[in-house]
């Protein structure tokens, strides 16, 4: 299989742009892949140190702390209390390093996940490991009307919400792929893969 996009998911403690990062979790996928019956995802996960975060003038939200409190424990221990923690700017290296040479680069909304690492990129002076156009939003593809069927994950566990969300993008493209124009012919993918 060709893995050749990344879905990144961010656990935050703001909504707005600079947010600070709690935790960054992604995948590599092949959109065409069958990977929750034939796991092949390389994955990334780190925990981010929440004061290396102030050092680059990253914000945190009151009503995302008070969010955070009607979590599960689970996703509560990943994002708060677990002490194995790398500073901002090694974090960010690793996710450079991991996304490195991906034709698309996934997040679940435009302006969330992508924009954050992007602007956190640009505040530690480092490049971005994507153009612009190769940003793709995971829901615009549940707006196509296909069941995701997604599987079950603890939710707002970066790593897993990754996985989930890549898991959902294969299902909606291999559905798109096994449908039918009007003239009754197999659906052609455009997007090009190497």
């Amino acid at each position: 299989m060709a893995k050749t996009d990344i879905m990144i998911d961010l656990e935050t403690l703001a909504t707005s742009p600079d947010a600070a990062i709690l935790t960054i979790g992604a995948v590599r996928f092949d959109p065409f892949g069958r990977e929750l019956t034939d796991p092949e995802m390389d994955s990334f996960y780190v925990r981010v140190d929440l004061d290396s975060c102030d050092e680059i003038n990253l914000v945190t939200n009151d009503d995302t702390i008070a969010w955070w409190a009607n979590q599960s424990d689970e996703a509560k221990y990943e994002a708060f209390d677990n002490p194995d923690r790398l500073h901002i700017r090694e974090a960010m290296e690793q996710l450079y390093k991991f996304s490195w040479g991906a034709q698309r680069v996934w997040s679940n909304g435009a302006g969330f996940d992508v924009v954050i690492c992007e602007l956190v990129y640009k505040r530690l002076q480092k490049a971005i490991p994507w153009s612009f156009w190769q940003v793709r939003d995971v829901r615009t593809a549940y707006d196509l009307g296909i069941n995701p069927q997604k599987p079950k994950v603890t939710a707002h566990n970066a790593l897993e919400d990754a996985y989930q969300q890549a898991i959902c993008i294969q299902n909606i493209y291999n559905t798109l792929r096994t449908s039918t124009t009007a003239d009754g012919s197999y659906i052609t993918p455009f997007i090009k893969t190497k």
